[in-house]
């Protein structure tokens, strides 16, 4: 009977079941990846994505769901450059739910994320640091799941750790012309699944790239600043 109530939960799963999406998972807000995730982002837990080169699109790939927080702080960890206020405005982020910590070291990082699950405040937390340690994964993993928060943490490097970590999900990102090409090498639950390409050229048009580009002949045109998550130096 325990057995059958784990399952139920889907804390355990037997391999040859086909798994349809878990209603306890939280949409990602693009339906491809949503479909690959079978059902979405975890709806608490800890989730790891490599990037490689920053400004990519990895923080596209969350906007959509950042912008449905409405109760709870969102907590943003050692962003590689000044956040712009204005674009997480723009692509809405509500500013007054959302704390920008600064530290000088990753140890600082790390204890600033537990602390910030641990008080219950925050529905979601972004921490960019260099790496994790099993123990360190575990503490934050059980600090998002037993305060019900989702923690993203983000690395440059262009694959995922391989030590056997204990997080909800392990992802890498690579770039496309008009969004992101993503493997899932890890998703407590499921097996790990093929690449798949989210298209973002919906939620952003401006990513579209005309076949023939046209010549120009008059003074460059401006870029959208404002648009930019990230503040250029």
């Amino acid at each position: 009977m325990a057995l059958l109530q784990l399952e139920k939960e889907r804390l355990v799963w037997r391999a040859r079941q086909l798994t349809g999406p878990d209603h306890r998972r939280q949409s990602s807000f693009y339906p491809t990846l949503d479909a690959h995730l079978q059902g979405g982002w975890p709806q608490t837990g800890l989730v790891e994505l490599a990037y490689g080169s920053a400004g990519i699109g990895e923080l596209r790939l969350l906007f959509p769901l950042l912008a449905q927080t409405e109760s709870r702080l969102q907590v943003w960890i050692n962003p590689p450059a000044e956040l712009n206020g204005q674009a997480l405005a723009q692509h809405g982020i509500d500013l007054s739910q959302t704390l920008l910590i600064r530290c000088q070291n990753p140890q600082q990082a790390l204890w600033s994320a537990e602390q910030s699950l641990n008080s219950g405040c925050c529905s979601h937390l972004i921490l960019w640091a260099p790496g994790l340690t099993a123990p360190q994964a575990k503490r934050l993993q059980v600090s998002a799941k037993g305060n019900q928060a989702l923690m993203f943490w983000l690395h440059p490097q262009a694959e995922p750790s391989t030590s056997a970590l204990p997080i909800s999900a392990r992802l890498s990102l690579a770039p496309l012309a008009t969004g992101l090409r993503l493997k899932i090498h890890k998703y407590q639950g499921q097996w790990p699944q093929s690449f798949c390409q989210v298209d973002m050229h919906e939620l952003w048009p401006s990513l579209a790239i005309p076949t023939h580009l046209p010549t120009h002949h008059g003074p460059a045109p401006s870029s959208n600043i404002a648009a930019l998550p990230f503040k250029p130096r």
